[in-house]
């Protein structure tokens, strides 16, 4: 498959671009995204391109904004919303849980939500709004379908897989990887399946499972591991709901052991969910050591981006964590 070289933040903006040319029912909302770009800068053009009426800078209550989408969505329409950052999100999530995500639960399948909820996560180095991780929240309402890429070629499959997909989507703009560049592929015929796990690389000593903007750093720590003859399997589920737990137990079944890392908060976080899946299937029996998470710690998210980075796992963490796990000393 042909690609091309494009960042993060323009593998979203192809995404956005080529479903808006593809279907006129889909529209982008929010705040500062006709003009300015939104968020990350992701719409910039689009409003050249597509004109003012595909396009709206929406001057609403968080809350607001995601009724007007609800609305769009239930009468034909397409929606992409975007929230300024993960603060504003919070701020409508009772109406997504309550309202949104249970609509088409609530009316036997026949109410489709075709509406996708971009929520701007990770470090900028000077917004707290942006940092406070909000994932466990939203994947914990059943009706939703919560994705996280974690390089350009996920953000632009997994985006055009959320506005083609009939129920509301929740996908996380990492701000901390909107510079990331990678291959992506040209066609537009491109996309990524929802609700599948992928397998970043093999390995038969460890299975380490992360997402959004922790794989980078995972990746990295198992190449510098492969030097010492250890070799790591990063699994990544792109969908944090639903889980595919599949490539998970299958790596775990040959390595036995589990290491699993996220930025979010430890306590309530989707690793305990995924923990407590494993120690709940036929796979604990293949486990040779006890499962090890690094995560987020449990504190407000500071302003300070060098206290932000004492919150958020490095690079030292994980590999502290592969050694703790494998009881290397």
């Amino acid at each position: 498959m042909k690609t091309n070289e494009l960042t993060y933040k323009e593998a979203l903006h192809q995404a956005v671009s080529e479903e808006m040319e593809r279907d006129e029912s889909v529209l982008f909302l929010g705040e500062h995204v006709a003009n300015d770009g939104g968020a990350g800068g992701v719409t910039l053009g689009i409003k050249e391109k597509f004109g003012d009426d595909r396009i709206f800078d929406v001057s609403l209550s968080a809350e607001g904004l995601l009724n007007l989408a609800f609305g769009m969505a239930s009468s034909g329409k397409k929606p992409i919303i975007e929230f300024p950052d993960t603060d504003q999100a919070m701020a409508a999530f009772g109406k997504l849980a309550t309202t949104v995500a249970s609509a088409s639960y609530l009316s036997g399948g026949q109410m489709k939500l075709p509406m996708v909820i971009l929520v701007p996560v990770g470090l900028d180095g000077n917004m707290s709004a942006y940092a406070n991780n909000a994932e466990s929240f939203f994947a914990s309402v059943p009706g939703i379908k919560v994705l996280a890429p974690a390089n350009p070629a996920q953000a632009k499959g997994l985006l055009k897989a959320a506005v083609l997909d009939d129920g509301p989507v929740v996908l996380f703009e990492n701000m901390e990887l909107m510079n990331m560049k990678g291959p992506v592929p040209e066609s537009e015929d491109y996309v990524l399946q929802l609700g599948k796990g992928f397998v970043e690389r093999d390995g038969k000593d460890l299975t380490l499972v992360c997402w959004g903007a922790a794989l980078p750093d995972c990746m990295e720590v198992a190449d510098e591991f492969s030097n010492e003859n250890i070799d790591i399997a990063v699994i990544n589920p792109l969908t944090l709901s639903p889980l595919d737990m599949q490539p998970i137990i299958e790596s775990l079944k040959e390595t036995g052991h589990l290491l699993i890392v996220h930025h979010d908060k430890r306590t309530g976080g989707i690793g305990a969910e995924i923990a407590s899946r494993i120690m709940e299937s036929n796979t604990l029996e293949y486990l040779e050591a006890p499962i090890l998470r690094v995560c987020g710690l449990d504190v407000p998210m500071p302003k300070s981006a060098a206290l932000q980075e004492v919150v958020i796992p490095q690079r030292e963490d994980i590999k502290q964590a592969v050694y703790d796990v494998l009881e290397i000393l």
